[in-house]
């Protein structure tokens, strides 16, 4: 019988189904070519910042099942147009290791992963999103969290210059359905799908 599995997301517009750009996002698009039947439970909110991840924190933890969990957490995008590069990973670390305490009180299978930055067309934000990005790819390897899908790394999507294509990113900030796809595609389903293997 074929593993079920739950998957639950959480961040800001870009992963809310209609938001942002009006667009299916990465996650809802992941579910048909997911390799074991998996649900999803989305807690992400247009507009997000950390602080309201943190005031949701106990109500996604409160999601975990007693099935295999993917538990993906897009953040910064919101806050990196305002705050330091280096607060906000020391802040975001902090959120993460919550999560952490939680799997490990709960007893549940639950992998924990982030993402890099989309660029937006804000001049600041990408100076900020580049310390940043280089701090979320270490975070496995520091035992943060469990993988990074690295959208910044994408030539097409990933390039500060690309918010400024209006047909990559309508609004400067949030990718269109081509962009959503292609994160789903090539960055988020290959990493979904590497996680409780057949055995």
């Amino acid at each position: 019988m074929p593993l079920m599995r739950h998957l639950i997301v959480e961040g800001s517009s870009s992963s809310v189904d209609n938001g942002g750009a009006r667009t299916i996002s990465y996650h809802t698009l992941y579910l048909p070519n997911a390799v074991h039947e998996t649900s999803q439970q989305c807690f992400a909110t247009d507009g997000a910042l950390l602080a309201d991840m943190l005031g949701r924190q106990p109500s996604v933890i409160a999601a975990f099942k007693d099935v295999p969990n993917i538990l993906f957490v897009q953040a910064g995008q919101n806050d990196l147009r305002s705050t330091d590069a280096s607060a906000w990973l020391a802040a975001f670390a902090r959120y993460l290791a919550t999560f952490q305490d939680a799997i490990k009180s709960s007893r549940k299978i639950v992998q924990l992963g982030i993402s890099t930055h989309n660029p937006r067309n804000e001049g600041l934000f990408n100076v900020n999103r580049a310390t940043a990005d280089g701090g979320l790819r270490r975070f496995p390897s520091e035992g943060k969290c469990d993988f990074v899908v690295d959208w910044a790394a994408d030539p097409t999507w990933g390039p500060d210059s690309a918010a400024a294509n209006q047909a990559l990113y309508p609004d400067g900030t949030h990718p269109s359905q081509g962009g959503q796809s292609n994160m789903e595609a090539n960055y988020f389903r290959p990493a979904l799908n590497s996680l409780f293997p057949l055995t």
